[in-house]
């Protein structure tokens, strides 16, 4: 659904960091029956390993001969280690693909995706979604990413159908086969507009992504034309009064103006976190008075919110962040013990992480020790009576199937 190259884009700025192949190409190549040369042309980059910089120089491994050269040994790689291990390989894995030592792609992009379902932005989100109710039609999902929402909405007790859109199409075919296979993808860019008909859905969501989004008039526009007076919901929006900023962040009152709709609630981040954390609906919290909103970074906002919503918010029986299949929170370094134990110990992968997602300290424990029978219990999918605990401690979190390896079986949720 997109007239630009596809390519692989800095998810911030939206600037290619690797150059993309036209949609025409890729439209010529399946109708040639070359299906996975296509999806090579999307999935695989120029892999410039360290070596032939230093051999080379930047400037001379980064020109054209050496790219193309690159480019094909890319390719060759993505048959190999994607492609030919599509239906066995993990979620895990694949990210260690793109976002490896030969990647162009920024590697903390990879914690971002591969830690994802235990930070606080991730709970936060899934705090506000578990009030929605299933509907009739799809929920958009506006740039979804790798579609760690998705997973929640479409494996939770009452699923609701998904769409979710990103204009990185690397993303959306990590999210369909590894992440969220029960939900719809499309690429495209939001910021040129939603290619859906008029009220095509029940509700939409844009979570870490909303002030990185250029042209948000029509944006906006296009929110209120596909899904006219139903849920919309905007998470971890930077406020452009509290530094540092970055994209095209707001005021609080800049982006009520934005969004242009009546009764619009709006947290901080943390008044959300705590919430979760407390298995408190987000509407029972008084509102946030305008000054905390102003010094809060990370905001969040829901509007049109549903009549039966309003009368009887939903009550989270079950933790939103253990819906899916139970496995080792991969925050924590393993550590196989003699006596058949597993010590897991909680380590931030870079300062930069520990910067973003400093709040995950006050709901993680810094040392775990899970016995012989547990990690029995997790490989053989028994859900123990003490695994709850370790649930709402974090150390157990509900993933997608195929997202750790298959070495580490994890358990089924009952």
């Amino acid at each position: 659904m997109t007239r630009d190259p596809v390519g692989m884009f800095e998810h911030t700025g939206n600037e290619a960091q690797v150059a993309g192949v036209s949609p025409q190409r890729l439209v010529a190549l399946i109708e040639a029956g070359a299906c996975d040369d296509a999806l090579l042309e999307c999935v695989g980059y120029p892999a410039i390993s360290q070596l032939a910089t230093r051999l080379l120089g930047w400037r001379l491994s980064r020109g054209a001969p050496a790219i193309r050269l690159a480019r094909a040994q890319g390719k060759w790689r993505a048959r190999q280690q994607l492609l030919a291990r599509r239906d066995t390989s993990s979620a895990t894995e694949v990210f260690r693909f793109f976002y490896g030592p030969e990647s162009p792609l920024d590697a903390a992009v990879g914690d971002y995706f591969s830690l994802r379902f235990g930070q606080p932005r991730h709970l936060v989100a899934v705090c506000l979604l578990a009030q929605l109710p299933p509907e009739d039609k799809p929920l958009l999902d506006i740039a979804c990413g790798c579609g760690h929402l998705d997973h929640y909405l479409t494996s939770r007790l009452d699923p609701l159908s998904v769409v979710g859109l990103d204009l990185n199409f690397f993303h959306l075919w990590i999210a369909r086969y590894w992440i969220s296979p029960g939900a719809a993808f499309v690429c495209a860019n939001a910021a040129e507009g939603l290619p859906f008909a008029d009220d095509s859905f029940s509700a939409t969501i844009c979570s870490d992504a909303y002030h990185y989004i250029p042209k948000r008039e029509q944006l906006n526009a296009d929110i209120r034309r596909c899904a006219p007076g139903r849920p919309g919901i905007i998470t971890r929006a930077g406020n452009s009064g509290v530094m540092p900023n970055e994209g095209r962040e707001c005021t609080p009152e800049g982006y009520v103006e934005e969004i242009g709709a009546r009764d619009i609630h709006i947290w901080s981040e943390s008044a959300l976190l705590q919430c979760y954390l407390e298995r408190r609906g987000p509407f029972e919290l008084a509102q946030e008075d305008e000054r905390t909103l102003a010094h809060s970074k990370w905001l969040s906002f829901f509007w049109n919110l549903p009549r039966q919503v309003q009368d009887k918010p939903q009550q989270a029986h079950h933790w939103p962040h253990a819906v899916g299949v139970l496995g080792i929170n991969p925050i924590y370094r393993r550590i196989d013990t003699a006596a058949g134990q597993m010590e897991l110990r909680f380590e931030f992968p870079s300062i930069w992480y520990a910067y973003e997602n400093h709040g995950m300290l006050t709901y993680h424990p810094r040392r775990v020790l899970l016995s012989r029978a547990q990690l029995e219990s997790l490989r053989a999918h028994r859900f123990e009576p003490d695994f709850p605990d370790l649930i709402e401690k974090f150390v157990l979190l509900g993933l997608p199937r195929r997202f750790l390896p298959a070495d580490r079986p994890p358990a089924q949720m009952q």
